[in-house]
């Protein structure tokens, strides 16, 4: 079946709302039956990881790929049970979004969100929806040829990522901040020698910032991809995320709804 686009499928959600992590709205822990009862789904993200996420210029709300996916998500839930969903989505710090997750402030985690055995432990994850590509932002003229290069050079990464664990695999000095931005201008400064991030996010970072490059040669064992997240014991809720998953890798509408986002972001 044919998805609606991306602005249409907004439009279907309805009162699309957005919120800081302090915000009031009650959220259910990923509970598709309180969900659908209090006609609420509540969204945590870290809304500084473009293409995937980042605050846009135009409206100053949260935007990017996964935000429009989880409008598929929203918009699945409404057909099934009949009922108009206000999405509210809360931006916070990208290393506080599985506590937020276990204490039951939001439902789904929608973050470039790395499935990894260790989250598994406490979060509940879909289906992969998108596979990752780590790479460096380095300064232009740099050269790394391998990873072995990496051994003496400090790397910067996002607190919290899976980059900052992949990090250490590969050098004794690594340096985790929780903004984006910060780690942008410490590798623009020499401060720290590369910055790990995914491969669409690098490309992006390069493309805004001139005197930066893109090294995306280096194996660097990458893991299974990125799932969206709620609490454990939650298989109702992400038995919806997947079958959304399903329709639309198999339809094409979630590569075309990934080559929108990047093109958003780039001129963001």
């Amino acid at each position: 079946m044919k998805r609606p686009s991306v602005s249409a499928t907004l439009l279907l959600v309805g009162a699309m709302t957005f919120a800081t992590s302090c915000s009031t709205v009650t959220a259910h822990g990923g509970s598709l039956s309180e969900i659908v009862s209090s006609k609420t789904l509540v969204i945590g993200t870290n809304a500084e990881y473009p293409p995937f996420e980042y605050v846009s210029s135009s409206t100053n709300e949260p935007a990017g790929f996964d935000i429009d996916f989880c409008g598929l998500i929203a918009d699945e839930i409404e057909s099934e049970y009949g009922i108009a969903l206000n999405v509210v989505v809360k931006n916070m710090e990208f290393d506080s979004l599985i506590g937020s997750m276990t204490t039951n402030q939001i439902d789904l985690i929608a973050a470039a969100f790395s499935i990894t055995g260790e989250r598994a432990k406490s979060v509940l994850f879909s289906d992969v929806y998108y596979q990752a590509q780590t790479v460096l932002v380095v300064k232009s003229g740099v050269t790394i040829d391998s990873t072995d290069d990496l051994a003496n050079l400090t790397i910067g990464a996002q607190l919290g990522t899976i980059q900052a664990d992949k990090a250490s695999d590969y050098s004794g000095s690594v340096v985790t901040v929780a903004a984006l931005d910060s780690l942008i201008t410490m590798v623009q400064t020499g401060n720290i020698g590369a910055l790990m991030v995914e491969g669409a996010v690098g490309e992006n970072i390069v493309g805004k910032n001139s005197g930066l490059a893109l090294i995306d040669s280096l194996d660097f064992n990458d893991d299974g991809g990125y799932g969206i997240a709620t609490n454990l014991g939650e298989a109702d809720l992400i038995g919806v995320v997947n079958k959304v998953i399903a329709v639309n890798k198999a339809s094409g509408a979630l590569e075309t709804m990934y080559e929108d986002a990047v093109v958003a972001a780039a001129s963001n």
